[in-house]
């Protein structure tokens, strides 16, 4: 059923409003008849606002005219005899070209201008032919069919098609939105004049009682940690009243559908399908095909953050990533926190109290035999890294030394070095490095001379590196004497750090007591 709103419709601002012209000076009469005015104005309005095809209609019209000092009254009847004349003529039919009426006042150029409107504007809506009326809720609402009846003032009327609305007609709820049950009717309206149309449309609730799968997603194989991807899937579930209804995977949440895995979710190996279900315990089932990974080799890629536990304290695994490698494809990094995805299992786990005496987190692979630890015991402090650079490392050249000191495939190199006027002149550091005051701390070191240079002595300490404490070496110092040509040695010192705590400290090899080099492969502090 559709209903019709009338529309009052409101004149343009300007009917009504009198524009008046005073051509010449005075107005008299001589003997032929004619007068020469010095002011004239409206007294009363004739008829101003006309629609399309209506007759001017001047018959209500009085102007006054001053006259021998005073003002006289001129009724529209006595233009004739007073030489008054109107242009356009009274009983023009009036079209849209028609915008004022000019009076004039004989041949003295004296008279008036006013203004006239000449409107056809829309005052009803009929709906002609109504648009798609039954719906589910969460269909979207079609109006391709709708075609409304636009009716003009003079009772003219023209069919306009939906795709034609353009920015004049606009409806509430608009094309495309979707429905609930609330929805009950369309408005149409004429936007310029608020001529209004409605139209009915039922929206019964979704309540499926069978669904089934039209068209799977275009992507159903994957491996363990892809995303998934519904795209593509279609559904048509059966309504109690044997309607079927269509459902897109872009529409599932309008109709109150939830996948389970969600969409873009990373898979595990244990997915086997996607149930898509509805609040009323109708689910539909899309299988998929998760393939296991054939791993190679396993390590560490990065280490916890914390790898130092006191008794009951929480394992937590944040910051350990793990490096998988395959025959056929490139490494894979996987981060602790998609370990349960791959089926990675860490003993202890993730959230498990650790128990004094626990000296590493072993990692495994499911159907790896190999597996990977993580020491416990301590927390490092600073690790390097020196294949993409020298790893934040800095020299101090004082005193007329120099050094030139570079990283080269995972090493760094200290070599060319002037002497200074003191050893610690030149200096190999790497600074920042916090120490909390009476913790325990262990610094390892792997190095060994330049080879062709002879031997290399040097010290080696965890100090101040700010002047707060005098640059004094918080582990005691020490000197180190390698020996020329010869492989990489470790050396490892601990500490406990008897000052207040400090961010300033620093890692410092005084490197300015020879000419010849030192190379540096790792350098390690931990916390014990």
């Amino acid at each position: 059923m559709e209903s019709i709103l009338n529309f009052t419709h409101s004149k343009l601002m300007r009917l009504g409003v009198l524009l008046a012209i005073v051509v010449c000076g005075s107005c008299n009469s001589d003997d032929d008849g004619t007068m020469e005015a010095s002011s004239v104005h409206m007294k009363t309005l004739p008829k101003v606002a006309y629609v399309l095809g209506e007759e001017l209609d001047l018959s209500d019209m009085v102007i006054s005219i001053e006259r021998d000092g005073g003002v006289v009254d001129i009724p529209f009847s006595s233009f004739a005899s007073e030489n008054i004349t109107v242009d356009p003529p009274h009983g023009t039919v009036l079209d849209f070209s028609h915008e004022q009426v000019n009076i004039s006042i004989g041949e003295s150029g004296a008279g008036l201008i006013q203004p006239i409107s000449v409107t056809n504007d829309v005052v009803e809506l009929e709906v002609k032919t109504q648009a798609m009326a039954d719906y589910v809720a969460g269909q979207k609402l079609d109006l391709s069919d709708m075609v409304v009846t636009l009716i003009m003032e003079d009772g003219s009327k023209a069919d306009v098609a939906f795709e034609d609305f353009g920015t004049e007609i606009e409806t509430a709820p608009m094309n495309g939105d979707v429905l609930s049950v609330d929805h009950s009717e369309v408005r149409v309206t004429y936007i310029s004049t608020l001529a209004k149309v409605a139209q009915e449309i039922e929206v019964v609730p979704f309540s499926p009682v069978s669904g089934t799968v039209v068209n799977p997603p275009v992507k159903s194989e994957y491996e363990i940690g892809e995303r998934l991807e519904l795209d593509g899937t279609v559904l048509s579930f059966s309504m109690a009243d044997g309607q079927e209804v269509t459902v897109a995977f872009e529409d599932f949440g309008a109709f109150g559908l939830t996948a389970s895995p969600a969409n873009e979710i990373k898979l595990k190996a244990t997915e086997t399908q996607v149930e898509i279900s509805h609040p009323e315990g109708v689910a539909v089932v899309v299988p998929i095909t998760v393939n296991t990974l054939v791993v190679a080799g396993m390590a560490i890629e990065t280490k916890p953050e914390k790898t130092l536990y006191e008794e009951g304290e929480t394992i937590d695994l944040k910051g350990l990533s793990l490096r998988l490698s395959f025959d056929d494809k490139e490494d894979l990094i996987v981060p602790s926190e998609d370990f349960d995805i791959y089926g990675i299992v860490s003993t202890p786990a993730q959230g498990e109290a650790y128990v004094a005496g626990t000296s590493e987190i072993e990692i495994a692979y499911p159907d790896f035999s190999e597996t990977v630890a993580i020491p416990l015991g301590s927390e490092i402090i600073y690790e390097s890294d020196f294949s993409g650079g020298e790893d934040g490392w800095g020299a101090n050249q004082n005193g007329g030394g120099s050094v030139n000191y570079y990283a080269e495939e995972g090493i760094l190199i200290a070599k060319d070095i002037v002497v200074g006027a003191n050893p610690w002149d030149v200096q190999l550091f790497k600074s920042s490095i916090t120490l909390e005051e009476g913790g325990k701390y262990k610094l390892t070191t792997v190095v060994k001379a330049y080879p062709g240079q002879g031997d290399f002595w040097f010290s080696l300490s965890v100090g101040d590196g700010t002047g707060r404490d005098g640059w004094q070496a918080y582990d005691g110092g020490g000197g180190i004497w390698l020996a020329g040509d010869t492989e990489y040695q470790t050396y490892e010192k601990e500490f406990v750090m008897g000052q207040a705590t400090t961010n300033g400290a620093r890692i410092l090899f005084d490197i300015g007591n020879q000419t010849n080099g030192i190379m540096v492969q790792y350098v390690k502090l931990e916390k014990l």
